[in-house]
């Protein structure tokens, strides 16, 4: 079973990958798609919603799609009024399901509706509600931290610099991800650490339906 990952950034990728092979199993083959971090052209490392939304436009998403069992297509929110999801609807603020679902239509739109009609089967969304390091808070926090969906990297920091160990949230670095992700040691610890995070949780309840994937 092969996942071809579409990402805002090589440390997305990081969480993906660890994510996906405690859940299933290492022996699973995952393949950076966007940003491409196996290509030596440093060019094609270059992240960013931008770059998500213009890969889905492209002629390469069919390719990804042909190519790979799976397609998981990753994207943040915190800034996600610059991609035409607004935040606030008749001057009051919206859910944050609201948030995930107009995003996955924003996603849709530059896939194209025929070609996602065809594929839908083979794209797994990803919408991490306000970034995907909320997902990791879980992990280090067992008070109302686990839950927040706002400066997450700054909030994940707090609690790594008493192991005497921070990551850099404006330049972020896939070795310093892949030492904090080494606690999702298991599909049983993802499981109860997904619950705090509603699309963290959305994702994850995804990956559940896929039975033939041997876990």
């Amino acid at each position: 079973m092969t996942f071809g990952l579409i990402t805002e950034g090589p440390t997305d990728q990081v969480v993906l990958r660890h994510i996906l092979a405690r859940f299933f199993s290492p022996d699973i083959d995952i393949r950076p798609v966007q940003p491409n971090t196996d290509s030596t052209d440093e060019a094609e490392h270059l992240g960013g919603w931008s770059r998500v939304l213009g890969y889905c436009k492209s002629p390469d998403m069919l390719a990804a799609l042909q190519v790979n069992d799976l397609v998981v297509v990753q994207i943040d929110t915190d800034v996600c009024e610059k991609y035409g999801v607004q935040k606030r609807e008749g001057g009051l603020d919206i859910s944050d399901d609201e948030i995930i679902e107009k995003t996955k239509a924003v996603i849709v739109e530059n896939i194209g509706t025929d070609l996602f009609k065809e594929h839908s089967h083979k794209i797994i969304f990803a919408i991490s509600h306000d970034s995907i390091e909320c997902w990791l808070l879980p992990l280090y926090y067992t008070n109302n931290n686990r839950t927040k969906t706002f400066n997450c990297c700054d909030t994940l920091n707090q609690e790594l610099r008493k192991r005497d160990f921070t990551i850099d949230c404006n330049n972020k670095r896939a070795k310093e991800y892949n030492k904090i992700c080494k606690e999702i040691r298991n599909k049983t610890i993802i499981e109860s650490i997904s619950v705090h995070n509603n699309s963290f949780n959305q994702f994850i309840q995804k990956l559940a339906t896929l039975t033939n994937i041997q876990t």
